[in-house]
């Protein structure tokens, strides 16, 4: 038989577990102000490159294959460990995804400029040339900023 201890403490165990289960959520992680200013330094470099493009639309217009293939291999050969250090380093898990996600596309643009250039392809280069940079301002208005 149980006596009224033990029912008195399977009472308070059960009303414990009741509360705890009852309290208010934990927020979602945020970014520190600190957190942020990396993120804009290193976003500053990406967005550098980004700034770049027009020099390859010029080439790209000009028909200048192997400067073409070389800017992309060259200038922007940064750009992959630049948006890795961002995204893996720098982002809260629930960020990483969607720029990563973005940053794959632009790698995938710029790959098929490289092989358009490679066969002299001026209307697929430019047409993959602007999805490059639509990639590439997706990527950048997923970068979280400093209000």
């Amino acid at each position: 038989m149980l006596n009224k201890r033990s029912i008195v403490a399977w009472v308070m165990a059960l009303l414990v577990a009741f509360l705890a289960s009852c309290g208010s959520p934990t927020p979602p992680p945020t970014y520190s102000d600190a957190q942020l200013q990396k993120i804009e330094l290193s976003a500053s470099g990406i967005q550098a490159l980004r700034d770049r493009m027009d020099e390859l639309e010029s080439l790209i217009q000009q028909g200048e294959w192997v400067n073409v293939r070389t800017f992309i291999h060259g200038p922007l050969g940064d750009l992959r460990s630049k948006t890795t250090y961002l995204t893996q380093s720098l982002l809260l898990p629930k960020d990483k995804t969607p720029v990563l996600d973005a940053a794959k596309e632009i790698f995938e643009d710029l790959e098929d400029i490289d092989v358009a250039a490679a066969e002299g392809d001026k209307k697929q280069a430019l047409s993959e040339y602007k999805e490059a940079v639509a990639d590439f301002d997706t990527f950048l208005a997923l970068v979280p900023k400093n209000s």
